[in-house]
């Protein structure tokens, strides 16, 4: 199974936005009709649209100009940097744009407040997981 790979200065600052937001945003359940859920955890989502990233869920959002938030690229999947983005995000996720909402938020940062260089996801049909 493929590894997403993260730097952890980049998710740190995911995660510590979600944990320090005064709320989260909403969980989309259903397209039609157009449901959601409240969030009730930190949440960090993981997104595959113009590349795959971690970004935080905490609102108000990270922004980082009028339009964009701040997000932590998968290595190799930054549109941005990376020549290649479209492929080897396709080959570690597939070709679909999808969020996947995470709970993580405390999780990630306790293993980052140990030192971690990297935050490494596993993700296939059927699970999610930290590595």
């Amino acid at each position: 199974m493929p590894l997403l790979r993260f730097k952890a200065e980049d998710v740190r600052r995911v995660v510590e936005h979600s944990i320090n937001a005064p709320q989260q945003g909403e969980q989309t359940v259903s397209y039609e009709p157009h449901t959601t859920r409240p969030v009730a955890a930190p949440s960090v989502a993981l997104v595959r649209d113009s590349g795959v990233y971690l970004m935080s869920n905490g609102k108000p959002r990270d922004k980082i100009n009028d339009t964009a938030s701040f997000v932590a690229y998968a290595e190799g999947c930054n549109p941005d940097k990376d020549e290649d983005w479209y492929d080897t995000a396709h080959d570690l996720v597939g070709g679909d744009d999808f969020v996947k909402l995470l709970p993580w938020a405390p999780e990630l940062k306790a293993k980052l407040d140990r030192s971690t260089k990297t935050i490494m996801i596993r993700m296939n049909k059927d699970r999610i997981e930290i590595v």
